[in-house]
């Protein structure tokens, strides 16, 4: 179990170390993300720098997601310091690429200096720093890279961010069967999920889990650094990861997810097979004129045409018709243009299928050749 108890011993040993700054910098800048920005915790606005047989550590956390990232380093005296993570960030970017030597002096300050620069900055002891978890002793299993990537591209955008809501402020994981995933996200006007065999052995899931969002977007920043897979372990509540120099952890949600299967619909009656570039650009053009806050757009489909349509009384109105595809009965139905482009952006597939039983009902967005994702829209009325 993570624990975040302080710890209170006293470090008040020297350390030294120096560092290429580029190899500096890059790690600063991948760890800032995860640092605490309110401020409420002051010590959580710092990175814990840790030196030890000529490597350095580098952590972040803000007690509900955490990173650690190790390079090496010339170390003269091995210890800990905790600096701003804005202000060490801050005056590596001005820094000529060359070594940068980092000291602590007296007092808790620290000298940074390279070449004929020099910086005297605050540190906060680092006793006082949350304890990190041992990443190195979990159970992990390799997961596929890309099929992590495409889940998370897939669900990541509909999560919701009403924090009233805060079982759905982030995606669900669950096992299907085999070694299937589905990774779901919803806001209650929309749902989007993707199935994929993401791990080489699966491992033994007994329930879903909630991986908050902010979680999931250092996990795909992770991803983008990644080869072929990622190591990933489930532990009391939490996500680990590891892959090469960087080991993270995400504070899992409580709660149930709701039952998200109960919206999609069994029976579409109706559907519509069109180019996902000509829907996609005739929505961005139509939307101009849309109400800013309801973002409404009224499809009508008639015969082999789609006619798409906003009205403002404030702006005037747009009418855009497109040639489809259509399976079942005329008929007009409302949606959030916004919500649509937002799951057109990420369906890969040139054409997709528009499926929908009624005005009253939610549509059914699929890729003509990616059946393992699917994305739910409920209608608006226009």
């Amino acid at each position: 179990m993570v624990k975040f108890n302080c710890r209170s011993q006293g470090d008040t040993k020297p350390m030294r170390f120096k560092a290429e700054r580029d190899v500096l910098l890059d790690a600063i800048q991948r760890i800032q993300s995860v640092v605490e920005k309110k401020n409420a915790v002051q010590i959580l606005a710092n990175v814990l720098c840790t030196v030890s047989k000529g490597s350095l550590a580098l952590a972040a956390t803000d007690l509900e997601v955490g990173t650690r990232i190790t390079i090496p380093v010339e170390s003269e005296e091995d210890g800990r310091i905790t600096l701003s993570a804005k202000h060490f960030l801050d005056i590596l970017k001005e820094l000529p690429s060359r070594p940068v030597q980092v000291a602590r002096k007296n007092n808790e300050w620290v000298e940074i200096v390279s070449g004929k620069s020099k910086f005297n900055i605050v540190s906060l002891a680092a006793d006082e720093y949350p304890a990190l978890p041992s990443f190195e002793e979990k159970k992990y299993s390799e997961a596929r890279v890309e099929a992590l990537r495409d889940m998370i591209d897939k669900t990541g955008f509909a999560v919701s961010t009403d924090a009233t809501r805060y079982h759905l402020n982030g995606v669900f994981f669950e096992q299907l069967e085999g070694n299937v995933m589905r990774m779901t996200a919803t806001d209650g006007h929309r749902l989007s999920f993707v199935d994929q065999e993401v791990f080489l052995a699966a491992p033994d899931f007994k329930r879903g889990m909630i991986i908050p969002k902010k979680g999931l977007m250092e996990l795909r920043k992770l991803l983008d650094r990644a080869s072929a897979s990622i190591a990933l372990a489930f532990e009391r509540g939490y996500l680990f990861a590891h892959e090469g120099d960087t080991y993270l952890f995400v504070r899992l949600i409580e709660g149930e997810y709701p039952d998200y299967r109960q919206v999609i619909p069994k029976d579409a009656g109706r559907v519509a097979r069109l180019r996902r570039d000509d829907l996609t650009a005739a929505l961005r053009r139509v939307s101009l004129l849309a109400h800013e806050k309801s973002r409404g757009v009224k499809l009508s489909f008639d015969s082999n045409a789609l006619t798409i349509s906003s009205s403002n009384p404030d702006m005037g109105d747009a009418v855009e018709e497109l040639d489809v595809d259509v399976q079942g009965e005329s008929m007009a139905i409302g949606f959030n243009a916004k919500y649509m482009l937002d799951c057109l952006a990420v369906v890969g597939s040139e054409e997709i299928e528009f499926s929908f039983k009624d005005r009253l009902n939610p549509g059914v967005i699929r890729g003509a050749d990616q059946r393992n994702h699917t994305y739910v829209i409920m209608p608006m009325r226009i």
